[in-house]
């Protein structure tokens, strides 16, 4: 994932939910981050960049307190895949091994 989505989507995330800044830094210096208060609110409306490191961090913070709150949501990682199909969901445009083709005799 890059730095810009990995930032809209983990901003996404805090803005929906209203997740306090303050207790997410608390949450993000707690794992390793060593960011300011200050930065992250920055980062947060899109004002400043964060390393690959420190970005993780407060998407670890957030989907700590997301999970603690039972909230569906989640930041995603560096790492991660971007992907717009949720799961569970069917995707039309990938053919199900299963389902029939009705216009087929087979």
């Amino acid at each position: 994932m890059d730095a810009v989505d990995q930032q809209a989507l983990t901003g996404a995330v805090i803005k929906e939910y209203r997740l306090d800044l303050a207790q997410l830094w608390l949450e993000f210096a707690g794992l390793g981050g060593d960011a300011s208060e200050q930065v992250i609110r920055d980062y947060c409306s899109g004002q400043t960049d964060l390393s690959a490191k420190e970005r993780d961090a407060l998407a670890q913070a957030v989907n700590e307190h997301c999970a603690a709150e039972g909230l569906p949501l989640r930041a995603p990682l560096s790492g991660s895949a971007l992907s717009a199909r949720q799961p569970g969901r069917h995707d039309p445009k990938q053919k199900d091994p299963e389902r029939k083709d009705p216009h087929s005799s087979k």
